[in-house]
């Protein structure tokens, strides 16, 4: 047996490991984008609903545009579900980087093992 097969496979583990937290962050971050876009949706139709209709709280699309912004950074529930997604972004990112580095050490290795080899 190859003194590196042991190597290896425990790389090759790690990266089945590290592919599946990239899927199960993926269809998190999903939810988390979801749930954002309709937390958004909440607090503005809370606001154009407060204020009596779209025209009454401004009287142009940009005007409402930013006072929603402004309504929304305001808004706890908001600011919790865009922390959140944003904290999964990162994670997924994190795995993704991770996956990258253990495709990289098993394709170090396999070349290592052929070399040895020849």
């Amino acid at each position: 047996m190859h003194p590196l097969y042991d190597e290896a496979n425990d790389v090759v583990e790690k990266l089945r490991m590290a592919r599946l937290e990239v899927a199960r962050l993926s269809v998190e971050l999903a939810r988390a984008e979801y749930d954002l876009r309709l937390t958004q949706a909440r607090v503005e139709r809370k606001w154009i609903k407060k204020a009596g209709g779209e025209k009454a709280l401004a009287p142009t699309v940009e005007d409402r545009a930013r006072i929603l912004l402004v309504a929304l950074d305001a808004d706890e529930e908001y600011r919790a579900a865009l922390e959140r997604r944003d904290a999964l972004a990162l994670r997924l990112e994190e795995a993704r980087v991770e996956a990258d580095a253990l495709r990289n050490r098993l394709s170090v290795i396999l070349a290592a093992m052929q070399a040895k080899d020849s």
